[in-house]
């Protein structure tokens, strides 16, 4: 037996969504600097570009645009990639919303926005690119940004827990139906992490409201993280490269927290 070529991709093609945000910028980046070439999407109006544009090696990507909550957009973000670049190896889907709200006073807008942004964008991206996968004939791996929200509860967060517990079950179900193509498909699901949507968000740039996350409070995050601190989207970043290159090749179906041992002592 030879030793699993870990963590570098070179050759492979990466989409990677929601490529603007904290956790979708590292993606970027970890999977270029692994050997990746990376189709990054995000939102019209916003600009993927900028994310790999200072990078080496920066012309052989691409940016895309696309709304996930729509199908016909979805497919043709996947189409566009594989007309770019030829083929798709690995999906990463990092789009994604938080409306911080009390179970009594969330709106069914807001519930039904977040269900729609989180969920069934999900669904249809991740849809789309094992399609492609599966006409390739190639494999491939798909990982799916979740959350550890989606396995425990959290206060004024109902509609987000409940997008990416759904999220969680996505990958469960594809995971068996997609494994005689030699798909895997996982979810990475990130415990309180230090980005925009949980600083400004969720924490209201309140510091006490961060250190009751991070050191345990019964009002915010019960018992808190372990290691006594925020995650940092890199460490997000290299899980899903481990899970892209030859090391993750017989790991699926799974809800990976990278959260500082946060999820199992709350």
């Amino acid at each position: 037996m030879t030793a699993l070529n870990l963590n570098d991709l070179g050759g492979k093609v990466a989409l990677i969504t929601g490529a603007c945000g904290a956790l979708g910028r590292s993606f970027v980046e970890a999977f270029a600097a692994a050997g990746a070439t990376v189709a990054a999407a995000d939102l019209p109006g916003q600009d993927p570009q900028s994310v790999f544009r200072s990078l080496p090696g920066a012309e052989r990507h691409s940016a895309h645009f696309a709304d996930l909550r729509d199908p016909d957009q979805a497919e043709r973000l996947v189409e566009e990639a594989v007309s770019r670049h030829s083929k798709l190896d690995v999906l990463v889907n990092s789009a994604g919303i938080l409306e911080v709200a009390s179970f009594l006073e969330v709106s069914p807008e807001s519930f039904q926005r977040t269900l729609e942004v989180n969920l069934v964008g999900s669904f249809l991206i991740a849809q789309a690119a094992a399609r492609q996968m599966v006409k390739q004939g190639t494999g491939g791996q798909i990982i799916l940004v979740s959350s550890n929200i989606g396995r425990i509860p959290r206060m004024n967060n109902v509609s987000y827990a409940v997008s990416k517990a759904g999220v969680n079950h996505i990958v469960r179900s594809m995971a068996i139906e997609l494994g005689k193509y030699q798909i895997t498909a996982n979810a990475l699901c990130p415990g309180s992490c230090a980005t925009p949507m949980l600083i400004d968000n969720q924490a209201s740039s309140d510091p006490g409201r961060l250190d009751g996350i991070i050191q345990g409070s019964v009002e915010q995050w019960r018992t808190g993280i372990p290691m006594g601190r925020l995650a940092y989207p890199e460490e997000q970043a290299a899980m899903a490269v481990f899970l892209a290159s030859e090391g993750g090749r017989f790991i699926s179906g799974q809800t990976l927290c990278i959260d500082g041992g946060q999820t199992y002592f709350t």
